[in-house]
């Protein structure tokens, strides 16, 4: 945790008294609660005030704001937001007596047991499937984004990212807001899509196959090789790295894997149906030929915005290093 959160334990926000600082994001920070009025605890979601200068992001938050209202699902983070006057804007959501998924799968020695694969792929899709009646596309489904509670039950949290159906395209800072996290994205995110649901299937099949492998499918030196891969390259096949894994388990991951949308799962409930009937299904009836590699301008294009953001960051922290020297030799 680092030094700049702006509350403390003991400090209060409206009837809020802040526990714990829980995390630090892009935008906004994450801090444990105890609601003053019912004695409960809450996660108090707070935007850094500097950001809502950016018209853009100050409506990407009000559109999660208007996301995690809607949403009452035992597989998804809950809203506790009353609509009462604040001080300032910030969402109030359930706290889960856990860890994120991330941290849990750091905890197997090696891939998770294919059982339990399998259990916490079908919590996923029952919530992704949720969402997606609902009109939402989460679009950075990753394993820090999925909370794991102490029964073992997932909830998926943070739709800073999410699309909501109808609404209208936003843009931060120049980038495009269909950016999300390179290991996970569906190859059309990175070529600057919006995405919609079969997105999230695409990052369904990645986190099984980390989670069956016990790594991502595509890697490399940086980020833009993992991007790269998914556009490029086809995944090692799951049972070529772990025999224990049924065929029907490995022909269900890499459909939903599949680089052209249109070749995947076209919807969780599809999903669904194949994960409930492994016993089945025959692996062979599974188109998983190679498919050509996807790229042109718009996946150039998103790799140039990327590189010119480094450059921009690399740049201030050069001019403030510099303005640091000159004060320094000034006030001597």
């Amino acid at each position: 945790m680092t030094a700049t959160v702006r509350f403390h334990p003991g400090q209060t926000l409206d009837r809020y008294e802040i526990e714990e600082p829980l995390g630090e994001g892009a935008y906004a920070e994450t801090y444990k609660a105890r609601d003053t009025q019912d004695g409960g605890t809450v996660v108090l979601k707070v935007p850094n005030p500097l950001l809502f200068a950016d018209p853009a992001l100050f409506q990407r938050y009000r559109r999660e704001t208007e996301i995690a209202r809607r949403l009452q699902h035992e597989g998804v983070q809950r809203s506790l937001d009353l609509g009462e006057n604040r001080t300032e804007p910030y969402l109030v959501l359930e706290y889960i007596d856990g860890e994120n998924l991330r941290r849990r799968l750091r905890g197997f020695e090696g891939p998770v047991p294919v059982s339990q694969a399998v259990e916490w792929g079908r919590q996923l899709g029952e919530a992704l499937a949720y969402l997606h009646r609902e009109g939402i596309v989460h679009r950075d489904l990753k394993p820090e984004n999925v909370l794991v509670t102490k029964d073992g039950t997932l909830k998926i949290a943070d739709f800073g990212t999410a699309l909501l159906a109808g609404a209208r395209r936003l843009t931060w800072r120049h980038l495009s807001e269909s950016l999300g996290t390179p290991d996970y994205m569906s190859p059309e995110q990175i070529q600057g899509e919006r995405g919609d649901p079969r997105s999230d299937i695409y990052a369904w099949g990645v986190m099984m196959y980390e989670m069956l492998t016990g790594r991502v499918p595509f890697e490399g030196d940086n980020w833009l090789a993992a991007m790269a891969g998914h556009l490029q390259s086809a995944p090692k096949p799951i049972r070529a790295v772990r025999k224990d894994v049924p065929p029907t388990l490995e022909a269900v991951v890499l459909k939903a894997m599949r680089r052209y949308p249109e070749n995947r799962y076209q919807s969780a409930e599809e999903l669904l149906a194949d994960l409930d009937r492994l016993d089945q299904l025959d692996p062979s009836t599974f188109d998983l030929t190679p498919e050509p590699a996807m790229g042109g301008m718009a996946a150039t294009g998103s790799a140039l915005r990327l590189w010119a953001l480094v450059g921009m960051i690399s740049a201030g922290f050069i001019v403030l290093v510099v303005v640091i020297v000159t004060l320094s030799v000034v006030l001597r």
